[in-house]
């Protein structure tokens, strides 16, 4: 998966992720070289220890998410076999970033209200592959827009 592609997504996933605990976290995508693992070791100690490409010579993309404030968890997880397309693996970020939410706040997240019910959001592909967030009942919400959804 090219890097370039999949981070034109990340400034709407952060910006969906406003007011959330992500606002403290340290969210990065890694273009990783298995060839350079030097280039990395900084931000991944080990990384030379999980990290097994399938081709020597691929590049394996990476999200990392880490707590600056708490420094309470580090997760590196490769991307390239989640999904066939940027907008797929956008979808793949925005639900990992969603799943450290929960279980940082131990509730559900984003929630919405529908006819006095609660819904919560989950980011999903539309027919068309675009990535938004979804519930039921619920007029679906571009990435990008889910602050002012929340709002």
């Amino acid at each position: 998966m090219e890097y370039a592609s999949v981070s034109a997504w990340l400034p709407a996933i952060l910006a969906d992720f406003a007011g959330s605990p992500v606002a403290g976290w340290d969210v990065r995508l890694i273009d990783f070289d298995p060839a350079r693992p030097g280039d990395v070791v900084a931000l991944i100690p080990d990384i030379d220890t999980w990290v097994i490409p399938t081709k020597p010579s691929a590049h394996l993309l990476l999200l990392k998410v880490a707590d600056l404030i708490g420094k309470s968890f580090v997760n590196v997880k490769g991307l390239d076999d989640l999904a066939d397309t940027p907008e797929g693996v956008a979808m793949e970020i925005a639900s990992t970033l969603q799943d450290h939410v929960m279980d940082n706040l131990n509730t559900t997240w984003p929630e919405v209200a529908v006819d006095g019910r609660t819904v919560v959001l989950e980011p999903r592909l539309g027919p068309d592959g675009t990535p938004r967030w979804e519930g039921r009942g619920v007029e679906p919400c571009p990435f990008g827009q889910l602050a002012y959804r929340l709002t």
